[in-house]
């Protein structure tokens, strides 16, 4: 892959990590302040959710019927802006879903066309390195976001913080500019073989099980450390911290794993991440101290890098004309498990509690560990 490509896939994927990870600690906090209880704000954030998932499967139809790239990631990028800016001047949680949903469903669909691209453009012997180097965005939007959302709510509140992202999200299509589409061809044969199988294998969906448990189980953490956090009367501000902290500790893990994985193997770096989720949410249930917290979003942090391991790991079990449709199917997966963990928090945090909750949580771990074992690459 070319650096310039790489640079401008870099921080295209850095600007809606920035604004989405900096926005999740604190959107609990608002939908709260227009009257949402731990139930509500579990459901605005699924439906948040279920259209940030809708957003990344429309990228594989959005390749296939057009087979371009570039253009609707930088209509994706330009949506965002007057969404972000209105979520700012909302006065009932019914709108504050509404545009959330917008914001989230063109962010899903940017970040999809985003792992495709990758996908496309980086040979089989970097495929790790590529996406674990992608991967760094997600912990460095994390510190950057959090603390600098945490910062302009705690000094200006909530409508100059969406003012200001709304000004910080037009980097994103300017960006996309910079990008060089690629296209896939097929033959006539191949197209035939598509339309006669469209499976990507059992290991494709092993895997993909996989990505949704642990997925939940990270959302379980997200909602969980904001409520216990607000519970325990900490700031905005201590609030965001927390995911700026995870952010900045977990950011070399996607990077280093990433370059082994080329060498060593994806499934031995997956399952470890995968397993400091477990940590994660083993850490979260006894924290009190904001240190704590720290350690509980850093462990979660690193098990988030791990998604480029796994979107290295679709790419190697699936045909090249199939890559569009597996990596938007693959990630997401990711926000499925936001829709199921956030409504399923939110019940169970309402109804039985936090002890319940981190249970479950981990349990779910488990069963994705035992997933990753059966998965084969493709001969």
């Amino acid at each position: 892959m070319g650096k310039r490509q790489l640079v401008s896939l870099f921080f295209c994927s850095l600007v809606p990590w920035i604004v989405g990870n900096g926005l999740i600690p604190l959107l609990p906090i608002y939908a709260s302040q227009l009257g949402a209880n731990a139930a509500v704000s579990g459901f605005y954030l699924a439906i948040s959710y279920l259209a940030l998932a809708l957003g990344a499967l429309s990228a594989g139809w959005v390749t296939g019927r057009f087979h371009r790239h570039q253009p609707p990631l930088i209509i994706a990028g330009l949506v965002g802006i007057p969404a972000s800016w209105l979520m700012g001047h909302v006065s009932t949680i019914a709108e504050l879903t509404a545009l959330t949903a917008i914001l989230w469903f063109f962010g899903g669909l940017g970040m999809a066309l985003i792992g495709i691209l990758a996908g496309l453009s980086a040979s089989e012997n970097e495929r790790g390195k590529i996406f674990g180097i992608l991967a760094l965005t997600s912990g460095l939007g994390a510190f950057i976001g959090n603390l600098g959302i945490g910062w302009l709510v705690d000094r200006w509140g909530y409508s100059t913080m969406f003012n200001v992202l709304a000004i910080f999200l037009v980097f994103w299509p300017l960006i996309a500019l910079f990008l060089e589409d690629k296209e896939v061809k097929r033959s006539g044969l191949e197209n035939v073989q598509g339309q006669k199988s469209a499976s990507l294998g059992k290991s494709f969906y092993f895997l993909f099980t996989a990505s949704i448990l642990a997925s939940v189980t990270g959302f379980f953490i997200v909602l969980m450390r904001s409520l216990l956090m607000d519970n325990l009367e900490f700031s905005p501000l201590e609030i965001s911290s927390t995911g700026a902290m995870g952010g900045l500790i977990a950011l070399p893990f996607p990077l280093v794993m990433g370059w082994l994985s080329d060498r060593i193997g994806r499934k031995t770096f997956l399952f470890l991440g995968y397993l400091s989720a477990l940590v994660s949410i083993a850490v979260l249930a006894f924290s009190k101290m904001l240190w704590n917290f720290w350690v509980a979003l850093a462990l979660q942090g690193i098990a988030t890098g791990s998604n480029g391991i796994g979107n290295a790991l679709v790419t190697d079990l699936i045909p090249r004309e199939s890559v569009g449709k597996g990596l938007a199917i693959f990630n997401s997966g990711m926000w499925i498990g936001g829709v199921i963990g956030f409504i399923t928090a939110g019940y169970i945090l309402q109804n039985l509690g936090f002890l319940l909750a981190f249970i479950i949580g981990g349990c779910l771990v488990v069963v994705s560990l035992g997933l990753l074992i059966p998965i084969q690459n493709r001969q």
